[in-house]
């Protein structure tokens, strides 16, 4: 109905690409590397996470994105670094597995996006304000006008 502080709109500029760099930049400087293997955080991997952590915000719900996606990716570059799949499987990389989705599922626990959620209602109010009091005032105004010219 609404496109300010609407879900969907909300979602589209979340997911823009100068959000969207910001965001891995940030998240790549607090992922912990391991033994001089570096995993990387990609727009790839974090736009849908994204998406639904927005989402998520708008409805009001716990903000929790599925990590498979990047723990796909992360398997993947371990895999392109030369780290075996026997190592990558074993308790060891599910150490290393589980410590790397934790921080990335703290990325999303973030203060923005936790304030937002907090903020939503007082934005979305204040805007149906605004525009009640355009309407108003733009019928006022027309109906002046309209009997400014029958003069």
């Amino acid at each position: 109905m609404f496109t300010v502080f609407n879900k969907s709109f909300g979602q589209i500029v979340a997911t823009s690409d100068p959000v969207v760099e910001r965001i891995v930049s940030v998240v790549n400087e607090k992922l912990p590397q391991y033994d001089g293997y570096s995993v990387q955080l990609t727009e790839a991997v974090i736009k849908p996470d994204l998406k639904t952590a927005v989402g998520q915000v708008y409805d009001g719900k716990q903000i929790k994105v599925d990590p498979t996606a990047f723990q796909n990716s992360v398997k993947q570059q371990l895999q392109a670094d030369g780290v075996s799949t026997l190592i990558i499987n074993s308790s060891i990389g599910a150490s290393i597995e589980t410590k790397l989705t934790s921080e990335y599922q703290s990325a999303f626990q973030n203060q923005y996006l936790l304030e937002f959620r907090d903020q939503l209602p007082t934005y979305k109010m204040i805007t149906y304000l605004v525009m009640l009091v355009t309407f108003v005032f733009g019928t006022l105004f027309r109906i002046r006008y309209r009997r400014s010219r029958h003069y």
